[in-house]
Parts: C-alpha cells; structure tokens; sequence
C-alpha cells in the first residue's frame, strides 16, 4: 500500500509514455500510485479508468505528456468479456450483490440478438459508474441508496463477437468507442433475449494502437478463457507483487516520438530551428514554420490535412497545433525543459 506521507525523491523531468497491466482488485488510481512510487513522479496520469474488479491495458502519461491525456481517452478501446447469464447484480460485475435471476438463453438466440448491438447504439450506464450527476459520482449516490438517474448515451459497438459459450457463461470480444460500458452491454444483450446478466471478468486489451501485450506485467496475467471468472486478486497482494519491480516499470517508459505521435491519432510536425522562439513566445503560427511528412514520402512538405498536429523541436515534443480549413492555431505548447 502506498502511502502519501511516503517522501520521494522528485523527479519530475521523467517524460514519456508507459504501457502499464493493471491487475483485477487493484483500482486504477493505486496503479498509478504504483508507477508514482517506482518513477518518483507527481506527473502522471492514466487516459481511461478500468473497474476495480477488471485488469488489462492503462496507457500512461508521464511528465510533460500529461496534456495528451484527452487524445489518448478517445480512442476506441478493445475488451474480453465473460459474461453469466441468469442473475443480475446490482453493479452489473461479480462484486455485486444479486438483485435478479432470469432464465438462461440459449447460444442460439444470443447469437441472433447481438447483430442488433453492432454499431451505433443507445446505452444507460450502470448506476454503480464514475459518471458524475450534480457534481457527484453516480456510484457513489446509489451506494448511499438513493436512486440514480443517468442520461442515455449513444456509443458505437465497431465488432461484437461471441467467442465461446458454455452456460450460463459466454466469452465475448469487444471493439468499441470512448464512453461504452461493457457491464451496460452485457445487460441490454440479457435483456433483448428475457434474461439477465453480469459481467464476471473484463479484460482490456486495446487502446487505440496501443496493445496489451506490449505492456509491462502483462506476462502476470493468465490466459483470458471461459474460466476466468471469480479470479480477483487481493488489493494487496497485487500491489506487493509490482512493488517488487520497480526498475521494470522505470525501463518500460517510451520516448514520445513521431511514431508515438501517429499512434496517439496525431500528425507529426518539425519545428524548423530558425522558428522555434517564435512558436514558444505564442506568436501568430505559419505553415513555413514546419516540415511534415505524409503517406511514408519524405520532403519540406508544409501542414496540408486539416487535423491536430503533435510539434517537435530538436527531437524533443513541443505541443500540439491545430490545422482547419487554413487556419492554424495552438492546442497548448510544453514549456521548454530548462
């Protein structure tokens, strides 16, 4: 456990991007409590929050990524899911306690029914979410036992496929936009078919191009099956295990380069040297402040597609510029490393 009265050493010029495995019973927030501690960093932030009881992919930012935050948030994510069909809990995931019981539908009919949840769809999140109304998180209002009332959303469900089915238990795979509950899901498929359900293992593999495999303790995990169910790990047991391996997570932090930039869904741009105390003072940005390349073909090409670009200067990421219909502006410029 992590303590915040901990003293560290600071060091707040760690910068980069860094593929972290949270594990099942650990919340996200004491993920980067673990990464705080071995990078002895403030500066960090994870662009996602995964439920206490799922594990899989946190893509981090450290130092001077921090306000790339947003970009990396909205990508579509990717999700093994095992699904139990028959009861439903009052959170919609195995911690729950159950609050209906249904009967058990058939492959056959599930597999009829998720045609009609494959693209975009309407979608209420679950009551126990981090969604805020009136300022509080809706999770906490229906733990205090008041009733919740949260707005319909509409989410895009880009693949939907049912793997392996063993009742009352289904194995599903998931792609789909920012903003999609996975335990929402599985309880509008339940009750499509007069049943119910509740999520009883999650697993994020896929965060835009970002893939859980390259992860850091990703290798911790056991193969996500039929069978990974009721398999959430201790708080504690999960952060000692980490906590052990601390130079394994200072060595997983990337370099954020142009590739890292593509990756993040923005446009690479070099800032030509002459500009530079231009583009740091604020001053009004011009295209021939940049070269940029597109389509693999190397050259002094200027801004072209209309679109946030990630700027880089001597190598080292400058900010982000915003190209539309010919005009530039800024996003937001990282001061220069003194």
């Amino acid at each position: 456990m992590y303590h915040r009265s901990l003293h560290l050493k600071k060091n707040d010029a760690v910068s980069g991007i860094l593929l972290y495995t949270k594990q099942s019973g650990v919340t996200s927030f004491a993920s980067l409590g673990a990464v705080k501690q071995a990078l002895h960093t403030g500066k960090v932030g994870h662009t996602g929050t995964l439920d206490s009881f799922a594990e899989g992919l946190l893509v981090v930012l450290v130092g001077r990524l921090t306000r790339l935050v947003p970009y990396i948030t909205a990508a579509d994510k990717i999700y093994q899911a095992v699904v139990c069909f028959g009861t439903e809990t009052d959170t919609l995931e195995i911690s729950g306690t159950v609050t209906a019981s249904a009967p058990v539908p058939d492959r056959e009919r599930l597999e009829q029914i998720l045609p009609r949840f494959r693209g975009p769809i309407n979608q209420t999140p679950p009551a126990f979410s981090a969604v805020h109304v009136n300022g509080k998180r809706a999770s906490d209002i229906a733990r205090s036992g008041d009733t919740v009332e949260l707005p319909v959303r509409t989410v895009t469900i880009r693949r939907l496929e049912m793997t392996a089915y063993e009742a009352p238990y289904g194995l599903f795979e998931i792609e789909c936009s920012k903003g999609t509950y996975i335990r929402s899901l599985a309880r509008d498929i339940a009750v499509a078919v007069g049943s119910c359900a509740h999520v009883v293992a999650l697993r994020r593999t896929g965060v835009g191009a970002f893939r859980l495999e390259n992860a850091v303790f990703s290798d911790y995990l056991e193969p996500f099956t039929l069978n990974s169910r009721g398999q959430i790990q201790s708080q504690s047991a999960s952060v000692c295990s980490i906590d052990k391996n601390p130079d394994l997570i200072a060595g997983a932090v990337k370099p954020f380069l142009p590739g890292s930039a593509v990756e993040c869904g923005l446009f690479p741009a070099v800032l030509l040297q002459e500009y530079a105390g231009s583009f740091y003072a604020g001053r009004p940005l011009r295209r021939e402040w940049f070269i940029c390349e597109y389509d693999n073909i190397p050259g002094k090409n200027t801004l072209i597609h209309d679109g946030d670009y990630a700027v880089f200067s001597a190598g080292i990421f400058a900010g982000v510029i915003n190209l539309c219909k010919g005009q530039l502006r800024y996003r937001f410029v990282v001061p220069r490393e003194r």
